[in-house]
């Protein structure tokens, strides 16, 4: 009989069109979510120096946050002990490095042309899958892939020109496919640990990376009186952000998940719309249709299979 371990990882994926659409959905709030720290963090790296402080903080609190939330909710403080390595390693080497990577690059072109280059991610990590699993994805998740990277450029490309030195187009690019290794290796990895606890170990180990580079590099951006509000907030969206997005990898994998959270940029103009008062253009919005284009022939592909009873 197969063992229990193995049962509970069979059971986190979506089993079901009604578990696929919850998963896809929380891809989607990840999105909001994220989408907002970028609104609430817009202000606090105006200048030069090096984002490390800041993004310590944030995803301290955010494991400090997660921590109490755990205990609050009765769930368990360590991942289980085969997943406790890789979720520590996907927090240090992938997020927390792409984090700093991504705003390395900001230094070295504008924030249109290094958003561009990150996008890259989903092909990336579409075309790792595929060589991984030696599996072509489907057609119609082919297609969803390029509607919302193609849309993703139309909507970056209208918020301003390009603009990038070679070494920002290194460092943006690097960011992505740091992103892309994270994301994976979290599909592949987090099978049996709660989403509250793998988003726990997450921050605390993108945190820790953080404070290394800030160690490291110095000339440290540092938020001043009412700025560290930002940072609590930054820190309580990303606290939703992590648990939804290991509860949608759980559901739906990375590629679906990649792919779903193209939405994001869009997001990002409706938001800044919405409290910086700052006009949507017409390339924005035709941009825009092609990322929920994209997204919900993504949420629609249908990859659950009957399961036969394992014994």
């Amino acid at each position: 009989m197969k063992s229990g371990g193995s049962a509970a990882a069979a059971s986190r994926d979506a089993a079901d069109r009604r578990g696929e659409l919850v998963g896809s959905s929380l891809a989607v709030l990840m999105g909001a979510q994220f989408s907002a720290i970028v609104i609430l963090g817009k202000d606090l790296l105006h200048g030069s120096g090096n984002p490390f402080v800041l993004l310590a903080a944030r995803y301290g609190g955010t494991a400090v946050a997660l921590a109490g939330l755990a205990l609050l909710t009765g769930r368990p403080l360590l991942p289980k002990r085969e997943e406790r390595g890789g979720i520590v390693l996907a927090g240090a080497l992938g997020y927390g490095t792409e984090s700093a990577l991504y705003f390395a690059a900001l230094g070295h072109g504008n924030a249109a042309s290094v958003t561009l280059l990150f996008y890259t991610y989903p092909v990336i990590v579409m075309l790792a899958t595929i060589a991984m699993d030696r599996r072509a994805s489907s057609g119609k998740l082919v297609a969803a892939l390029g509607l919302a990277v193609s849309g993703c450029a139309v909507v970056v490309l209208g918020g301003g020109g390009i603009e990038i030195e070679g070494v920002g187009i290194v460092l943006a690019i690097c960011s992505a496919i740091a992103y892309s290794g994270y994301l994976i290796s979290a599909n592949r990895v987090v099978r049996r640990t709660n989403p509250i606890t793998a988003a726990l170990w997450l921050a605390a180990g993108a945190g820790f990376a953080n404070l290394v580079f800030a160690a490291g590099f110095g000339n440290n951006v540092q938020p001043q009186g009412a700025q560290w509000w930002n940072v609590v907030g930054m820190s309580a969206f990303t606290v939703g952000a992590f648990v939804t997005m290991f509860a949608s990898l759980q559901r739906i994998g990375a590629v679906r998940n990649g792919i779903i959270a193209v939405v994001e940029p869009l997001m990002v103009a409706v938001l800044a719309w919405i409290f910086l008062a700052e006009p949507i253009s017409s390339r924005t919005a035709v941009g825009g249709a092609m990322i929920l284009a994209g997204a919900v022939l993504a949420m629609l592909v249908r990859t659950t299979r009957l399961r036969e009873l394992e014994i």
